[in-house]
Parts: C-alpha cells; structure tokens; sequence
C-alpha cells in the first residue's frame, strides 16, 4: 500500500505544480518518501506519505511525530549538503484515506 500512496501523492504534487526531485532518499535507517520542489513558494518540500485503507484509526497524518521529524530533518540536512541546493525548505505530510488527499505544508509538531 506504501508504495501505491507514494504514486498517488506524486501525480497529487504533480498536478499542483511540484516538481519531483527524488522519492525514498535513505541515511542509514531514516528515510523521507519524496523531496519536490515548490515552485510557488520556492521551497524545498521534503514530505513523508502516510497511507491508510480504512479512516477507523484516524488522519495517517497523526503518525508523524516529534521523532519522524527528527529523523525528516536529519536525512534533510544529509541531502541539501551532497545536493547542494540552495532553496529554503520545509516539511510536508501528505495524508491519504479512502476519503482522498490532504496535504500539510510546513508541519512542526510543538
């Protein structure tokens, strides 16, 4: 199911004007699904997809905590300095149910 979310939220970017730059970049054991460039905002998105069949377990958005965005941020920085791209950047979840897409831009959990 991981991998069929990954390509519906690819077309989802896709269809707003993302562009893809990579999807599933590993360090060690942390990974972030896809990394888009928003060419509105100008922004580096790296963005994690969370994929639910049923909505009974609520937004697959809540399975992103405090540790998943340590470890976004972690492969993040990895990735801008062997990249050396030069864009401000963010996070982003993109949640898909049953129900459809949502996407969160900028997240940070307090």
């Amino acid at each position: 199911m991981g991998n069929s979310g990954e390509l519906q939220a690819i077309n989802f970017l896709e269809n707003k004007g993302y562009q893809i730059f990579d999807t599933n970049v590993r360090v060690g054991t942390s990974e972030i699904d896809i990394v888009a460039l928003d060419e509105i905002h100008e922004e580096l998105a790296f963005i994690e997809v969370k994929t639910r069949s049923t909505s009974y377990y609520g937004n697959p958005s809540t399975a992103v905590d405090r540790q998943k965005l340590k470890s976004m941020n972690f492969v993040a920085s990895i990735y801008l300095k062997r990249s050396k791209l030069d864009y401000d950047y963010r996070f982003d979840i993109i949640a898909i149910t049953p129900g459809g897409i949502e996407h969160y831009e900028n997240v940070t959990w307090g």
